[in-house]
């Protein structure tokens, strides 16, 4: 697929997850977390790129030795590279005669190096559009615990590309374990961002910086865990829940201008949804989770994280979901949706 995990010539795919199948389908499964030399292997990203001269030809009329004129092509060598595959002969791209390359291998070990005096376990490794692209994410060595039976954990992605269309981006995330519902919040709401260097000569050395991105990112995911102790100890009226919902999904009246019955009844129905992931739904009737602040933002975050997509199939559906949930509008509303829970409990009103 266009966008998709890398498929080889034999069929298996250049991905690895560790204990829980991903949302494709496709790659090696292991029943526990991968050090960087099984996911790096397991995922079969070790392959390198080598980079090589691009030439263009320019046609030129030149003497036949016979009074005539032929056509001749001269080739020049251009200011760029083409990066190729070792393994296939695959041209991931054209880049710049500037750009460096990061290798695979290279970007695993640099992740390690990030943790010192202990092993950094790794959740997933896979490589999209044959190559082009290659996503590593690894579990930093903690757990924070909100309430009893439910924890949030810290992660580290890292992606890296070879075909020109972007640098390295590294940046946490969290994800709150019993439910699977991922939090790139955690960090943002302390002002951490994704980190991005480009394949600029030097490269190795700026990624020396993302140890100071982590060591904010373990100041940041600890006053996140707070904030999320407090939405626990925070109990909500059923006023105060309903009032929560309608700013985070408001009903759709007649009188509003873009209002469509087709649209009134999609919006009634998402909210009927969160309702009932509020009110019934295991992960949110825990015990000191059930009617609180921490509920309410939960049952945001795992309608976005779990409602279907559309697409041809349902990888490209899941796709869909993955890419919305991270990046695009379903990011925008949990994002939102923490920001109205924290007003719930009242932080950020002292300062």
């Amino acid at each position: 697929m266009p966008a998709g995990i890398t498929e080889r010539a034999d069929g298996t795919a250049e991905a690895a997850f560790a204990v829980t199948p991903a949302w494709h389908g496709l790659g090696r499964v292991l029943d526990h977390p991968m050090t960087s030399e099984e996911a790096i292997a397991e995922a079969q990203l070790d392959w390198t790129v080598e980079q090589f001269p691009v030439f263009a030809g320019m046609p030129e009329a030149v003497p036949d030795g016979n009074g005539g004129m032929v056509e001749e092509t001269e080739y020049v060598e251009l200011p760029h590279r083409a990066n190729v595959r070792s393994d296939n002969g695959t041209v991931l791209g054209v880049v710049s005669a500037a750009y460096k390359v990061v290798q695979n291998g290279e970007a695993f070990a640099f992740l390690d190096a990030l943790v010192q005096d202990e092993v950094l376990r790794y959740e997933s490794a896979f490589s999209l559009s044959g190559g082009k692209r290659v996503v590593i994410v690894a579990r930093m060595p903690r757990l924070a615990t909100i309430v009893e039976g439910d924890e949030i954990a810290p992660y580290i992605m890292l992606s890296t590309s070879h075909d020109g269309g972007g640098g390295v981006e590294l940046g946490p995330t969290a994800v709150r374990v019993v439910c699977q519902n991922t939090y790139n919040m955690a960090m943002e709401a302390g002002g951490i961002r994704r980190l991005t260097i480009m394949h600029t000569s030097g490269i190795m050395d700026r990624l020396a910086r993302a140890r100071d991105l982590l060591g904010l990112a373990d100041g940041s995911f600890r006053r996140h865990t707070e904030d999320c102790r407090r939405l626990a100890a925070t109990n909500l009226a059923r006023a105060a829940w309903l009032e929560y919902l309608d700013v985070i999904v408001p009903p759709l009246r007649a009188i509003d201008p873009d209002h469509t019955p087709r649209r009134e009844k999609a919006i009634a129905e998402t909210r009927e949804r969160i309702l009932g992931l509020y009110d019934n739904d295991p992960c949110q009737q825990m015990d000191g989770v059930r009617g609180t602040a921490w509920a309410a933002y939960n049952a945001v975050s795992q309608h976005v994280d779990h409602l279907p997509r559309r697409g041809a199939t349902e990888r490209a559906r899941s796709e869909a979901r993955f890419r919305v949930t991270q990046q695009g509008t379903g990011h925008a509303i949990k994002q939102r949706a923490f920001a109205a829970a924290r007003k719930l409990a009242g932080i950020g009103a002292e300062n």
